[in-house]
């Protein structure tokens, strides 16, 4: 069955549950989506984060990463948790609570520490209200070269048609 003839399909059985109850209408709470976001889109927390030093160190050296966050608004508080991938260990405290200054701006330094040659990542995850955002950073350790992932993998269907598997991206506004 094509995707063509599922869509009709699909298109005739909503018709013809309408026409049996009548026509739904949303409720008003679901309905309403806020202005910022788009179909389908979520949300994240207005904030960046930048890698200020230190993506690179040797095995069993403890690493400091300088981090700065940057909102739009001065005097915000911010909760950021890490998290790093296998074989990478995060040696602070894995959460702070951070204010932002005047300008917006506030820097925190996690320690993480390897084992092991290879390129890990630490994940920041940075919330903001009741938004987060999350950002994973490169940490190489010792002389591992970093690999470009793929952006897709390429598949076929079993009905011969070309897919490509996408991750996932938020957008950042």
């Amino acid at each position: 069955m094509t995707i063509l003839m599922k869509t009709r399909l699909l298109a005739l059985a909503v018709l013809a549950c309408g026409m049996q109850h009548g026509i739904a209408k949303p409720l008003p709470e679901i309905a309403q989506k806020p202005a910022t976001a788009s179909h389908g889109e979520k949300v994240s927390a207005p904030v960046t984060v930048e890698l200020a030093s230190g993506s690179a160190t040797s095995k069993n050296a403890i690493l400091p990463i300088l981090l700065q966050f940057t909102t739009d608004q001065p005097n915000t508080p911010l909760h950021v948790e890490y998290r790093s991938t296998a074989g990478l260990s995060v040696v602070t405290l894995a959460s702070a609570n951070l204010v932002s200054n005047q300008d917006g701006v506030v820097t925190d330094t996690p320690n993480v520490r390897a084992a092991a040659d290879g390129v890990y990542e630490l994940n920041v995850f940075v919330t903001l209200g009741d938004r987060t955002k999350a950002v994973s950073l490169p940490v190489t350790v010792g002389s591992a070269k970093a690999v470009r992932k793929m952006a897709g993998k390429a598949l076929r269907t079993p009905q011969g048609e070309n897919l490509t598997l996408m991750p996932a991206q938020e957008k950042v506004r």
